[in-house]
């Protein structure tokens, strides 16, 4: 078992190992806090973009939807007469200026996750962990009029007009202790404060409930499996009948949910076998099955693609996020009072 995943049965259980860390926490919740404080009651400290910026990101560590969110709302925005752009870390390169990147970015150059969603999105992107100074790179070299900043709800060098905060369906806030007692980068409270809380689901769930939020549920929706090449589709019906065998691999955050996922589109667990690996994690040709079926998600795929394979049956599975129409409708709402008071100002 990982390092990683040590802590994370820990955070999510009921009573884990990490409560050893509890004389931590009241250090931990000064700075948090003090960060907070410093970014509401000194907002000038900040980057503020002459364009409208919505940060996508989430109060704990871990998968919690982000990317699939990021590229729902570049579609929402272009579909709308917007130019959106985005900016993102670039989580697991060497980034030392910002970056921009392409569909034919290198993954181990920009990060798994930028080039799954420039390539999904469509959008011009930037990546370095300066979201701020990322942001300003995009405006002086594109013509966005929208910013979205995939992750970088805690990096207040950038002030933001619109927050959406993303949480698991089924692991929810965990045990509700801030790191490393539990998962949380700020506390629960900090959820007041968004403008959108949304979880990836169709349903709500024990965890959510418990939050007594306004929480906007949108589900993740497959469509076909693709081949690593991209040469190939195949119908999911076809793919995962409860006759089907599949290798399952995953090295993402909730590796989870991505199980839950396809055992909801017909794959029976008896029938599978599977290997999780640390988020982002570097793929090397060994990682991979040299024969068999294996399924994958998009984001690791990205990585492996460049890998060479003796193994032709490596699929991926690409899914998009459903927009509610009465979120769709609040937030275009809410980004065009947005708009219109900068244009005023």
């Amino acid at each position: 078992m990982s390092f990683e995943s040590l802590f994370t049965r820990s955070w999510y259980g009921r009573c884990g190992w990490t409560h050893i860390f509890r004389p931590l926490q009241p250090l931990v919740n000064k700075v948090v806090a003090d960060k907070r404080r410093r970014f509401v009651e000194h907002p000038q400290l900040s980057y503020k973009a002459p364009v409208p910026v919505i940060v996508v990101g989430n109060i704990s560590v871990g998968g919690t939807g982000k990317s699939p969110m990021v590229v729902a709302l570049c579609k929402l925005l272009t579909e709308n007469g917007y130019r959106p752009g985005i900016v993102s870390r670039g989580h697991g390169a060497k980034i030392k200026t910002p970056t921009p990147v392409y569909p034919t970015s290198l993954a181990k150059e920009v990060g798994d996750e930028p080039v799954m969603l420039v390539r999904r999105a469509n959008c011009p992107m930037v990546v370095y962990p300066k979201r701020d100074e990322a942001v300003k790179y995009l405006l002086n070299t594109t013509d966005v009029n929208v910013v979205i900043s995939d992750d970088g709800m805690q990096h207040y060098q950038l002030n933001r007009d619109i927050e959406v905060a993303m949480l698991d369906a089924s692991r929810g806030v965990g045990n509700g202790h801030l790191l490393p007692v539990g998962p949380l980068r700020e506390p629960v409270e900090r959820l007041n404060d968004v403008d959108f809380i949304v979880s990836v689901s169709s349903k709500t769930t024990e965890s959510l409930n418990l939050l007594g939020l306004p929480i906007t549920l949108a589900p993740l929706t497959p469509t076909e499996l693709v081949s690593l090449d991209g040469a190939k589709r195949m119908d999911l019906r076809s793919a995962f009948t409860p006759e089907s065998k599949w290798h399952i691999m995953a090295g993402i955050g909730n590796p989870e949910r991505f199980l839950t996922t396809l055992e909801n589109l017909g794959v029976q667990r008896q029938n599978t076998t599977h290997q999780w690996f640390a988020d982002h994690h570097a793929f090397e040709a060994t990682d991979i099955p040299s024969n068999g079926a294996v399924v994958m998600t998009e984001k690791d795929a990205v990585k492996c693609q460049a890998l060479e394979l003796s193994n032709a049956e490596v699929w991926y599975l690409p899914v998009s996020l459903e927009l509610p129409l009465t979120f769709q409708q609040t937030f275009l709402e809410k980004l065009n009072h947005i708009i219109t008071d900068q244009s005023n100002e």
